[in-house]
Formats: C-alpha cells, sequence, structure tokens
C-alpha cells in the first residue's frame, strides 16, 4: 500500500530534477511551468496518501529527527571549515554536531 505514494512521490521529484536542472529552457515557458505544477501536485497527493494514515506526533518526531540531522551533520562537517571567521569554534562546533547529530539519528530511525 505504501509503494504507490511512492511511486508519486519519486515521480515528482524525478520531474522537478529534470525540468529544472537538466533543462536550460526559459522559466517564462508554459511547459516548463506545467512540468512544475504537476509535479508538485504529484508530491502532495503522495505525501498525502502516504501520511494519512500516520499520527501527526510520529510525523513530528520524524520531522525534528530529520532536522536535527541535517543540522548536527552541518556542524560536524561544514561548519569548521568554513574560513578565519569561525576560527577557534572548530572544535565546540563537533563535539556539539556530533551530539545533535546522534540524536537526530535516533530520532529519525528509532
Amino acid at each position: 500500500m505504501q509503494l504507490i505514494p511512492a511511486l508519486l512521490i519519486g515521480l515528482g521529484l524525478f520531474i522537478i530534477f529534470y525540468t529544472v536542472i537538466r533543462n536550460e529552457k526559459d522559466v517564462n515557458d508554459l511547459i516548463f511551468q506545467k512540468n512544475v505544477l504537476a509535479a508538485i501536485v504529484l508530491i502532495g497527493v503522495g505525501s498525502y496518501i502516504l501520511f494519512s494514515g500516520v499520527s501527526s506526533v510520529l510525523v513530528k518526531q520524524k520531522s525534528v529527527g530529520l532536522l536535527l540531522t541535517v543540522f548536527g551533520f552541518f556542524l560536524v562537517f561544514k561548519f569548521p571549515y568554513c574560513g578565519a571567521y569561525n576560527r577557534g569554534m572548530d572544535g565546540t562546533a563537533m563535539f556539539f554536531g556530533t551530539i545533535i547529530l546522534i540524536v537526530g539519528l535516533v530520532l529519525l530511525i528509532f
């Protein structure tokens, strides 16, 4: 039952990738706008079908886990190498980033 909404979301993301990133046409093109609108509708319908049977607490927990995972990944791998402005904060950022990354992964997976 979860295969159909996953296919809808995947098709919508593929259409957006193909039309926006791979296509070098003008944004004012009517076909371009129709493709992006159709992709947004496919992603919306697929997300609604996928998450309609899930409790809001679980969706909130997974969203917070995803947000914490992305933020922790940024602190661990990207923040310390931003340049001379952040000198001296690399150890602290990596320490807190590792903790946030682990907590985010636990919330996301379990």
